[in-house]
């Protein structure tokens, strides 16, 4: 019976020991490759949206709750928003998005990213571009909930 716990023991050991070896030796490699790859993309300025209460579009009771940030491509952009009236628009034009949405579409990760890159060229649609680039860079999602 000893011998037998002996052997599991040494079994897991070996198989764990193996695993955080090969995961070691991989991980390695792909984050080497990764870093020899393109340059990182450093995040731009940020300003918190707020958080969003909607009814979707669903036949269903179906709300979505999130947190919105928008990444900006300079500090010129941000500076933009420091405007009550803008804040008001962005705000309408993120409710009027997503009210259109249904539960099923954004319940995968797909569905966000859709969603995301739809209310980026919607508000670059809305604000002014500095120096003729659109101002949001990214949509940042800070929190999700789907009821």
């Amino acid at each position: 019976m000893i011998k037998k716990i002996a052997i599991i023991g040494l079994v897991v050991i070996v198989v764990l020991a193996g695993g955080i070896g090969a995961g070691l030796l991989l991980g390695g490699r792909l984050n080497s490759a990764i870093r020899q790859g393109e340059p990182v993309d450093v995040p731009g300025p940020t300003s918190a949206v707020g958080e969003f209460t909607v009814n979707l579009a669903d036949k269903e009771p179906h709300i979505a709750r999130f947190s919105l940030t928008l990444e900006m491509t300079s500090v010129k952009a941000l500076e933009t928003l420091a405007d009550p009236g803008w804040q008001s628009r962005l705000r309408n034009e993120v409710i009027l998005t997503v009210k259109d949405r249904r539960f099923t579409a954004l319940r995968s990760a797909e569905g966000l990213l859709e969603l995301s890159q739809d209310l980026r060229t919607r508000l670059n649609m809305l604000l002014p571009p500095v120096k003729g680039t659109p101002p949001v860079k990214r949509i940042l999602f800070t929190e999700f909930v789907l009821q």
